[in-house]
């Protein structure tokens, strides 16, 4: 989904010492901040004995989202919205090597999704409006059927574009399809994560969260205990009185845990509702799921997956999981039906008393 351009201000919640001891010999405490990007808040749990080396690590992982985050904003400023300007006229384009990467995992996953995970339909995405919902007294237009179609004809995808380098080993992108624009909204944020993960290490950090809006990526443990998740129940949203967590899941280090649900992001127009994953299939908000939520040690795939097997839906979920080297998923449809992969049933508590489905390994 689009960025809300804010800089990333650290907003300091304090420090949770959940270990506290008079003994003069430093113990492990838990420090939590909380800052804002990529459309989220964000929230950051390190487990360390030394509060110094806790403070530097998020100053610079607050910088670090604040760069990204403008940086592959479609549309204001960075470097992914001049590269969309530019990409309509079929003209090469230098880029970073940064964000070649981005696009070059971006075409992977796509092709192992068979299209269901598509970045280059910025222009669907930004004709429903869903880069506009952060502003102010923003009134939502139903798109008209004759606009969503007219770009799903032209049929933009991440096989549109090519990428090269020169001799200096710079960077190149050029597009043979003039209505794609790129939105990275469903694969960014993974990405993002993992950088951070990076940053962590860097600062010899070895237990910690980084929780962006409930996709989070662990490493390590939490006082020498696994990270305990709750995963929200899509219920929940439309009935305060169903419970607000459907399952919970013990994080080994190392994984991601990312969800795509029709209740993130959404409008209520003419009395339907038009949640944000388009279906690039049809232009139209992916019907007939609630939420999917994907397991994976690669928070950029789990991101990206929880889209794709979104749109797959129950009949073609697993056969899109295994394109993409996804085996820990958990889908709910619009009957609130749960469904889970092998894999995931094994490590997953549920919560809740839904009727649930173990998918075959051959589905």
């Amino acid at each position: 989904m689009p960025i809300k351009i804010l800089p990333a201000r650290l907003l300091f919640v304090g420090l949770l010492t959940l270990l506290i001891s008079c003994q003069k010999t430093p113990v492990a405490q838990v420090y939590q901040q909380q800052l804002f990007a990529f459309g989220t808040l964000i929230d950051i749990s390190i487990v360390t004995k030394n509060s110094q080396q806790a403070q530097d690590a998020i100053s610079e992982i607050s910088s670090e989202f604040d760069r990204l985050h403008t940086q592959w904003h479609p549309w204001q400023g960075g470097e992914l919205a001049l590269v969309n300007q530019q990409l309509p006229a079929l003209k090469a384009i230098a880029i970073s090597n940064e964000l070649a990467e981005l696009i070059k995992q971006s075409q992977t996953l796509s092709q192992q999704s068979e299209g269901l995970f598509d970045p280059a339909i910025g222009k669907l995405i930004r004709l429903w409006q869903f880069d506009q919902l952060e502003k102010d007294n923003f009134q939502f237009h139903l798109p008209s059927p004759k606009a969503i179609q007219s770009i799903v004809d032209s049929k933009p995808e991440m096989a549109n574009l090519k990428l090269f380098k020169n001799a200096a080993n710079r960077s190149f992108l050029q597009s043979d399809n003039p209505s794609v624009i790129l939105d990275f909204g469903a694969f960014a944020k993974g990405v993002a994560i993992e950088k951070m993960l990076t940053i962590l290490k860097a600062h010899h950090i070895d237990n910690a969260l980084i929780n962006a809006g409930g996709d989070l990526k662990v490493t390590g443990s939490k006082n020498q205990h696994p990270w305990r998740i709750g995963i929200k129940n899509p219920q929940n949203a439309q009935d305060p009185s169903q419970p607000a967590i459907l399952a919970a899941i013990q994080l080994n280090s190392g994984e991601a845990l990312f969800t795509s649900g029709d209740y993130e992001r959404f409008f209520i127009a003419n009395g339907r509702h038009y949640h944000h994953i388009i279906d690039p299939r049809n232009g139209y908000p992916g019907q007939g799921v609630r939420a999917v939520t994907i397991l994976d040690t690669d928070a950029g795939r789990a991101d990206a997956a929880a889209t794709a097997i979104f749109l797959a839906g129950p009949k073609k979920a697993m056969n899109i999981a295994r394109k993409m080297g996804v085996t820990h998923l958990l889908l709910i449809d619009s009957d609130n039906h749960i469904y889970l992969s092998p894999a995931m049933a094994k490590r997953l508590e549920l919560l809740t008393e839904n009727s649930t489905s173990i998918f075959s390994t051959h589905d």
